[in-house]
């Protein structure tokens, strides 16, 4: 095997967020074809994909960041695109999803809406950017950065944890903190993991194993409170490891249509739900695999245009400004 001198290449990022996306989606739709098909194995074991989805983006998210900060002194640019990257599309997508769905109305919904409130990997991950650009603005070491970074992390999953949210809310926040120290202990990190590699990750397979059979044992024994954040938790971090470690493998022309889903899934994440419904209910008479295909296919290509005009949009914005400025 070639030896690596990194963890994630630009296109293995997209990669794995390709396969996020399709493993997101894919939760969200197996609730109703379960429903439908009366076939309750097919929701004990796919249920949780979607978690492990989102472990994949913010393990992506975490190494980009630091990747992107380590080499210089990170400013207000670098915070403003990110936020424009994720929260200007959520605000447009989700804006015109609420007008078609009747619109917003009342102080609360205006403010769950600007918040990402029913969004929560949107909510999330634009905390963790503002926890990101805070603790690199004001620590210097790559020790107290990661220090630093884990505290807010800790801190944010305990709020969301007291305040009784779903174990998706939080379960994937360790994700963001692995990919943010694997990157920035990047070269002696490589530097074990490349020795014994095949080890290393026969190891991480065995645990990946576990991940599965415990969250879908989660749905026959739902276990206490304790045990739930525990187990959460320690499962996204093996899953996140172990997609860390076998990044390499992911390359090559027959993986590049997921390294296209990757670049669009930011868009495909916010439209699926509502386009799937729309076509459910505004055809009845397909059958329900020709509603998954259709909505799927929809998906994609809304999703791609929407990207193509943001990008239009952005690079114009860009030359207006006077080209490209410092991070």
């Amino acid at each position: 095997m070639k030896r690596r001198t990194l963890f994630l290449t630009r296109e293995q990022s997209m990669i794995l967020r390709g396969i996020g996306v399709i493993l997101v989606m894919v939760t969200h739709f197996v609730n109703w074809y379960a429903d439908l098909l009366n076939c309750e194995p097919l929701r004990y074991a796919l249920m949780r994909s979607g978690i492990y989805g989102v472990d994949l983006f913010f393990l992506a998210s975490g190494y980009g960041l630091v990747k992107s900060a380590s080499a210089k002194k990170i400013r207000g640019i670098f915070l403003w695109k990110r936020f424009k990257n994720t929260y200007l599309p959520y605000l447009v997508i989700v804006g015109c999803i609420e007008l078609f769905s009747g619109g917003i109305r009342g102080a609360k919904d205006w403010y769950q809406f600007f918040t990402g409130y029913d969004y929560w990997f949107i909510r999330n991950i634009l905390i963790f950017y503002l926890a990101f650009f805070l603790v690199f603005r004001s620590m210097k070491t790559p020790g107290s950065r990661m220090t630093a970074l884990a505290a807010c992390m800790i801190a944010y999953t305990a709020w969301l944890i007291a305040e009784g949210r779903a174990d998706f809310w939080y379960v994937s926040n360790v994700a963001f903190w692995l990919g943010a120290v694997i990157a920035q202990y990047e070269k002696e990190l490589l530097k074990c993991f490349n020795f014994l590699y095949p080890v290393w990750i026969a190891v991480l397979a065995a645990g990946v194993g576990w991940v599965v059979k415990s969250g879908m044992d989660g749905r026959l024994i739902p276990p206490s409170g304790w045990e739930k954040i525990r187990d959460g938790i320690a499962a996204s971090a093996v899953w996140t490891l172990f997609a860390a470690q076998a990044s390499c493998l992911l390359a090559g022309r027959p993986l590049r249509v997921l390294a296209f889903l990757g670049e669009i899934s930011l868009e495909m994440y916010l439209l699926h739900l509502f386009l799937f419904y729309r076509v459910l209910n505004g055809f009845p008479e397909l059958g329900i695999l020709t509603v998954g295909a259709l909505t799927v296919g929809l998906t994609v290509v809304l999703s791609w245009l929407i990207h193509w005009l943001f990008s239009l949009l952005f690079s114009a914005a860009e030359a207006l400004g006077g080209g490209k400025r410092r991070r």
